[in-house]
């Protein structure tokens, strides 16, 4: 377990991480999920709908919380779940900081857990997903 991990108490913040989701990634995505919305892959589809360039999925940006918060854990935890809330489109080749603050440490059925708080912000500082994760930990 990372040594942040291990001494977590409420209100400790995650460090930001800051990630630039491509085009690629959204093809591919497309790919293994057939899931082929004209918006995720061309640009001039996006356009029509009024999207300045091709949108990153949202079940992509789910993955990138839970990675995060994996790597941020090492192995000393798990994510028992994440949840998420998508406010606004992100838009693939523009960079995305992931934020993350402790809501609340507790333990339930013998184990230590934590709930988190998590925010995507775009580069204009707005919010595009709020969502919230709990943590389990290893003993």
């Amino acid at each position: 377990m990372s040594a942040a991990a291990a001494s977590l108490r409420e209100g400790d913040e995650l460090p930001p991480v800051t990630i630039t989701p491509d085009l690629a990634m959204a093809i591919r995505y497309c790919g293994l999920t057939w899931v082929f919305v004209p918006f995720f892959y061309d640009v001039e589809a996006a356009r029509a709908q009024g999207m300045p360039g091709t949108l990153v999925p949202g079940p992509i940006k789910l993955g990138l919380i839970e990675r995060v918060i994996e790597e941020w854990l090492g192995d000393g935890g798990f994510v028992r779940h994440v949840r998420a809330a998508h406010r606004r489109p992100d838009i693939t080749g523009r960079p995305i900081t992931i934020h993350g603050r402790v809501a609340r440490v507790f333990e339930e059925d013998g184990k230590r857990r934590a709930d988190l708080e998590i925010i995507i912000q775009n580069v204009q500082g707005e919010p595009s997903v709020r969502g919230f994760a709990t943590i389990e930990f290893f003993a």
